[in-house]
């Protein structure tokens, strides 16, 4: 024991200018270079992502397995996400940066590096009253090119703004919970906070993007369909409307029903007529035989023969405007009320030629000739009435003829535009139907999807993180005197030479009677070859015994 503490002794007294100079020289060095140690912050934050706990408007719930939480870290750590979020913060920066004054931003030092590297026609592309513009004027820019700036920012180390410095964002669930916590190290304060606040917008809307995309489609496929089958509607019921303004259709069936009564009508007008015709034609005939000569000649007068004929005309124009009017309308037309007065007065007239037969008084059968002509008169009236009514009734029939013509094609072709229009009418509903529940079921997305909250926000970091210099300076220190003390002592142990007399005595195996001093000093060189001629001396006389002659 006394050995081992007698050698460590002499050892590290053997060594003792290398473990205080070598361990002050390291010291020296990490003290000088640990200033320049940059600062960190770090800034962190907390979204709820809600998905254990969904329901539906109806209010059921719905199962989620872990894969949901899994999903949005995986979308906070793609490289599209943090794309975005390197292009968005460099924007950021380069328009709310200041050269000399350090904002929640940016710090004036790291801004005044990022002017120095970005070139002329990046800064051109810069919107200082507008961000979304700015992004927008970035994005239009970038391309992947190894000559461009912004697609260069991101793809190379970088500090801030590359994969490699983004990708040091920690995003991880706490514990078994909802909550997923977003933590980001660097060394600016703002950039630390609004790479954290830019990255929780991209995570919701990338998130959302991927729950609603789907649904979406589905709704702008609805949507295109329930535009089509308006629009098929809309033209099938257009064309049943201009069809029956051609055809002058109001209501189909009330308008067949109508026609169909108005040609019984017609029909037993015609009829009633006809027998009026006849029996006036039969009973002139007779009156004329029974007459003489003279009756016929004033039937054949000229006069007669007009008032006659106006009476045809006038009956024929009233019957008409009977036909075609009302019963609530006739007392308020005005021509047909004329034409009934001058009917009566042309009647009236044709009565008053019977005076001009007095100097007839009897005829050659001895019969009264005054009522004969009356009874004549009277026969000839009806029989122009009667013939005039049967030709208004005629042109009636022909005209309900050629409206049934008409009207029997048009039934079957309202029956089937119709028809069109019911099918357009079922599948304008269904498409409806359909677009209901896509956007139904985006409803529900959006109750599930709004429990994915920022509860809380990243804080600016007001304190650095400590660069830890005084840990690494005395980390140094003992760490230069470990190893130097470790480098000697694997030397010594290595080292096999005869160097001391203890080394001698525990590498020999036997004792150590006489010691020679090796070392040569100018200063003591006449006392060490004293020693050692003394020491060999020494040596002799105790070896002398061992010496046999010969």
């Amino acid at each position: 024991m006394d050995n081992v503490i007698q050698f460590i002794a002499q050892f590290l007294y053997r060594i003792r200018y290398w473990l205080l100079w070598g361990s002050l020289i390291v010291t020296g060095l990490v003290i000088y270079f640990t200033q320049f140690l940059p600062y960190s912050y770090t800034a962190s934050s907390s979204i709820y992502a809600g998905v254990t706990n969904e329901t539906t408007i109806d209010g059921s719930l719905v199962v989620n397995v872990n894969s949901t939480l899994d999903n949005l870290i995986n979308i906070a750590k793609s490289k599209s996400t943090l794309e975005k979020v390197s292009l968005r913060l460099l924007a950021t920066n380069l328009v709310y940066g200041d050269e000399w004054n350090d904002n929640v931003y940016i710090q004036a030092k790291h801004y005044r590096q990022l002017l120095q590297v970005t070139p002329k026609e990046v800064l051109a592309l810069v919107d200082r009253s507008s961000l979304d513009k700015t992004i927008e004027n970035f994005k239009d820019y970038r391309k992947e090119s190894a000559s461009n700036f912004i697609y260069t920012m991101y793809s190379r180390p970088v500090p801030f703004y590359s994969f490699d410095a983004l990708d040091k964002i920690k995003v991880q669930r706490l514990g078994v919970s909802d909550l997923i916590e977003i933590t980001y190290t660097c060394a600016d304060p703002g950039i630390a906070q609004n790479t954290i606040k830019i990255l929780e917008d991209e995570l919701i809307k990338a998130y959302e993007i991927l729950r609603f995309s789907a649904t979406n489609n589905v709704i702008a496929y609805f949507e295109e369909q329930v535009r089509l089958a308006k629009a098929k509607l809309t033209a099938e019921e257009d064309d049943l409307m201009y069809y029956n303004i051609d055809k002058q259709v109001i209501n189909y069936d009330e308008q067949t029903k109508s026609l169909a009564g108005t040609k019984y009508e017609v029909d037993d007008r015609e009829e009633g007529a006809m027998r009026t015709y006849e029996s006036a034609v039969a009973l002139r005939k007779i009156l004329e035989e029974k007459m003489d000569i003279r009756a016929k000649i004033m039937r054949d007068n000229t006069n007669l023969l007009k008032q006659l004929e106006k009476v045809t005309n006038l009956n024929q124009d009233i019957l008409e405007q009977e036909i075609f009017t009302s019963d609530k309308t006739q007392d308020q037309n005005e021509k047909l009320i004329k034409d009934r007065e001058e009917l009566k007065k042309t009647e009236h007239n044709i009565s008053q030629l019977s005076d001009n037969l007095n100097e007839y008084n009897f005829s050659k059968e001895g019969v009264g000739i005054q009522n004969m002509v009356d009874e004549w008169l009277m026969a000839c009236i009806n029989e122009a009435k009667a013939q005039a009514e049967l030709k208004v009734l005629k042109n009636r029939q022909n005209e309900i003829v050629s409206q049934y013509r008409d009207f029997s094609p048009v039934g079957t072709q309202v029956k089937r535009k119709e028809r069109a229009i019911g099918i357009a009418e079922d599948t304008y509903r269904q498409q409806l139907s359909g677009l209901t529940q896509a956007r139904l079921r985006l409803q529900n997305l959006k109750m599930t999807t709004a429990n994915l909250q920022i509860t809380t926000p990243p804080e600016f970091p007001l304190t650095d993180n400590g660069r830890k210099r005084t840990f690494y300076i005395f980390a140094a220190f003992f760490s230069s005197l470990i190893f130097i003390t470790g480098y000697f002592l694997i030397i010594e142990l290595l080292d096999r030479t005869l160097r001391d007399p203890i080394r001698s005595a525990r590498l020999s195996g036997l004792p150590v009677i006489a010691a020679f001093n090796g070392i040569s000093n100018l200063k003591y060189r006449g006392f060490l070859k004293a020693c050692n001629r003394r020491a060999a001396s020494y040596v002799c006389r105790l070896l002398n015994k061992y010496l046999v002659p010969g």
